[in-house]
């Protein structure tokens, strides 16, 4: 019980505040849908991965490799192909995968004790997980409305990489929690850049212009 609201609390807050300002822009039913799609995205993803040695970069980069070409092949269909509000259900999307790949992969880690070191683990993972997946989602969903699909693919992916090298100092367990709290902080940071890249750079060019000026 503690592991879930500890794993998936970042998530429901980054919905929360990012896509709430920009509530209108987007179908609030159809968002939810792409969280708990990415939920259970992320629980196949994070179960799969279990078998690979994560805590080395070549296997973590080929995990997110995957995990960044689910994402494009969703938001890449019909129902969101060239529409300004798959910006939106983008971020949805990695929200939910990042949240529940964290809770998979805290449980498999036996990351379950209710001592205030675990806990503050398990959000800090949680914390960088979510934001990079929300931001790579957004990003990725932004080329999928602007038709430069692979640019910005590419773009998801490489920012992704930076943070999943991080995180493989995280999985290898070979610094002690101290040492993998260092690298959270770092990770969170990064991960805390590359929202306010999204919420100042990707989500304003993603609204067209009359419909920002039906909103006012």
């Amino acid at each position: 019980m503690v592991l879930s609201l500890v794993s998936f609390s970042p998530a429901v807050v980054v919905l929360y505040f990012l896509l709430g300002e920009f509530e209108g822009y987007f179908k609030d039913n159809k968002a939810l849908f792409m969280m708990i799609l990415g939920l259970g995205l992320g629980m196949i993803i994070g179960f799969f991965s279990l078998y690979f040695p994560i805590g080395y970069l070549s296997w973590a980069l080929g995990i997110i490799a995957l995990i960044e070409i689910v994402k494009f092949f969703i938001l890449l269909q019909k129902p969101f192909r060239l529409n300004h509000d798959t910006t939106f259900y983008g971020t949805a999307l990695g929200t939910g995968i990042g949240a529940m790949m964290v809770f998979v992969y805290s449980f498999a880690a036996g990351l379950v004790s209710l001592d205030l070191l675990t806990v503050l683990l398990v959000f800090f993972i949680s914390y960088n997980y979510t934001l990079v997946n929300a931001s790579t989602g957004a990003i990725i969903g932004y080329g999928c409305y602007t038709g430069e699909f692979w640019k910005y693919l590419s773009k998801g992916f490489i920012l992704s990489a930076i943070h999943g090298s991080m995180m493989t100092f995280v999985w290898s367990f070979r610094f002690g929690r101290t040492g993998i709290l260092a690298v959270l902080t770092i990770g969170g940071v990064y991960g805390t850049v590359l929202i306010f890249y999204v919420y100042n750079n990707i989500f304003p060019k993603t609204i067209p212009e009359e419909m920002k000026e039906i909103k006012e």
